[in-house]
């Protein structure tokens, strides 16, 4: 279990480093288990000349031999389809959890906010 958040690259590094030691020790199968996948709003090219970094990353998790992919509430679906069919996305719903959680507290007046567009259907949720 490694997220990559903040900073992204020092644990995006220790990620890949972790896969290939488990790979390097013989272990039959590596499952990368991601809470927050780092660079995932960088998911399509906005302007030329930029990378479109979660792919990247999706391309440096499969070269040092990862088995699966785990992550919680990926930015975008198309983020699973960066991997090749060899590797499979469980891409799972951690809303299910804060709805659940929320929902025993008893609040009233309750104010869900999303930072952009893309999490609206998430937001919903909490109806």
């Amino acid at each position: 279990v490694q997220p990559t958040c903040p900073d992204v690259n020092k644990h995006l590094m220790e990620l890949l480093l972790l896969i290939s030691t488990a790979r390097r020790s013989s272990a039959d199968k590596i499952t990368a288990v991601i809470p927050y996948y780092g660079y995932a709003r960088q998911d399509r090219k906005l302007i030329s000349r930029v990378p479109i970094s979660a792919a990247d990353v999706a391309v440096l998790l499969e070269s040092m031999g990862v088995d699966r992919v785990v992550a919680v509430d990926l930015h975008c679906g198309q983020i699973q389809g960066f991997f090749s069919p060899r590797t499979p996305v469980d891409n799972l719903d951690g809303g299910i959890v804060g709805v659940n959680y929320f929902a025993k507290k008893d609040l009233q007046n309750v104010v869900v906010v999303s930072p952009d567009a893309g999490g609206v259907y998430r937001c919903k949720q909490f109806r």
